[in-house]
């Protein structure tokens, strides 16, 4: 009898022992991104009464809607892999619609992310039509989202309107509406406008896992998009643009008007 109770004590801690040594299993995580629209060093603010903001060629201006598309999220590992957010052709997965009105559409949670350190990330200022489904979309790119122009220019993907008081337009409006996916031979209007945009983040690396979902903050920039690597945007000379030729210069600019402020 002794003999047997022995034997199951220690049977008893070579199995406790094999269990301390076994490794915790390694589990996804999140990870948010928070896009947070500025002009310079102050917060964006939508309809103010008066014209309190300045581009570079010092014409006032306010804000009255600005709104884009994100998509083909990447995030590259310290190991070189990528995790790549998953994109339906229905719109359902893989597509963000940042609108400065809906506050929650700013802030995007990306799921089921294999656990470690992250260096940088990569996504798509637009919408590849070319990977959409020509049917019923849904979600962000839902025709009711009023952002839709034609299977031939696709949709509108970046889009700002405000006021400013040396636009010749009625109402001293302005309205710049980015979009174009593709060229076609011999349609000048149609060009490529969708914009890659990669950041790092600078050594400050989230690290993903199951028990923490770190956040990035991400800043736009207005009047980076008015001045950047396209051109410098004046009111004054052309405050209205609707056709994917007339906004290359402005999806230049917008494509290096992010940048990551800070990651908690």
């Amino acid at each position: 009898m002794k003999a047997s109770k022995i034997f199951l004590f220690v049977a008893a801690l070579i199995v406790l022992s094999c269990s301390d040594n076994e490794e915790p299993a390694i589990t996804n995580g999140s990870l948010k991104i928070e896009f947070d629209n500025v002009v310079g060093s102050t917060n964006l603010q939508l309809n103010t009464p008066n014209q309190i903001y300045t581009n570079t060629v010092g014409e006032s201006f306010n804000v009255t809607w600005l709104t884009y598309y994100i998509s083909n999220i990447k995030l590259k590992r310290a190991d070189g892999s990528y995790f790549i957010d998953p994109v339906v052709s229905d719109g359902s997965k893989g597509y963000y619609l940042i609108d400065e009105m809906d506050a929650a559409s700013q802030v995007l949670t990306l799921a089921d992310i294999p656990a470690g350190e992250y260096t940088e990330m990569t996504f798509t200022v637009g919408v590849d039509a070319n990977q959409v489904t020509q049917g019923a979309q849904v979600g962000p790119l839902d025709p009711a989202k009023g952002l839709f122009w034609s299977w031939n220019s696709g949709y509108i993907f970046f889009a700002i309107e405000g006021v400013a008081g040396v636009s010749t337009q009625e109402g001293n409006v302005f309205q710049y509406h980015v979009g174009g996916y593709k060229l076609i031979s011999g349609n000048t209007n149609l060009v490529n406008n969708l914009r890659d945009v990669t950041l790092s983040f600078n050594g400050d690396n989230p690290a993903v896992s199951g028990a923490k979902t770190p956040e990035v903050h991400i800043m736009m920039d207005v009047l980076k998009a008015f001045k950047g690597p396209g051109s410098e945007v004046s009111f004054a000379s052309n405050a209205s643009r609707h056709s994917p030729a007339a906004c290359v210069d402005i999806a230049n600019n917008v494509q290096a008007a992010f940048v990551v402020d800070h990651i908690h």
